[in-house]
């Protein structure tokens, strides 16, 4: 190229300025063929959504009662109490003591005589009894329980859905 086709080159350029430069096209003899524009197309989806009304539920809720026996052994003690004379007399205090099931606590009483001596009055025998006595009572249970019914929506602006289904 000569310098008179590059400088009518750079205002062919400047003239050009909006349209990329691969887009033109220069011809031998220095003249510009129109651009060509290829369009470039983009497809987008938009989904929207609305609710519809399909049916109701109706929800029953209801409250169930029955009446139930719990039988289980109730255990219980009790303290027999048996009160035994003696009269002896003793060298020493005895102290509580156990036979078995009985605790016996024994009582002294001094006792004037020409001497001082310790005379065992009498003893307590505690003896515990043990007894399972079945005692029932009646409880009162409750139980809820629901029951849904589904039901076609009917509205006079929408269509009518179909009786078969």
């Amino acid at each position: 190229m000569n310098a008179a086709d590059s400088s009518s080159m750079s205002v062919e350029e400047n003239s050009l300025e909006g349209i990329e430069r691969e887009s033109v096209a220069i011809v031998s003899d220095g003249s510009v063929t129109s651009p060509q524009v290829i369009p470039v197309v983009e497809e987008r989806v938009k989904v929207e959504g609305h609710k519809e009304v399909s049916a109701t539920v109706k929800i029953h809720k209801h409250v169930q009662e029955q009446i139930e026996v719990v039988d289980l052994p109730l255990q219980s003690e009790e303290v027999e109490i048996e009160r035994v004379a003696v009269n002896q007399f003793v060298e020493e205090a005895v102290p509580i003591r156990y036979e078995g099931d009985t605790m016996i606590i024994s009582l002294f009483e001094e006792v004037l005589v020409v001497e001082k001596r310790l005379m065992l009055r009498e003893e307590v025998h505690v003896r515990k009894l043990h007894k399972e006595v079945h005692a029932p009572q009646k409880v009162l249970l409750r139980k809820e329980e629901v029951d849904i019914e589904r039901l076609p929506f009917h509205d006079e602006g929408s269509r009518q859905t179909d009786s078969t289904q």
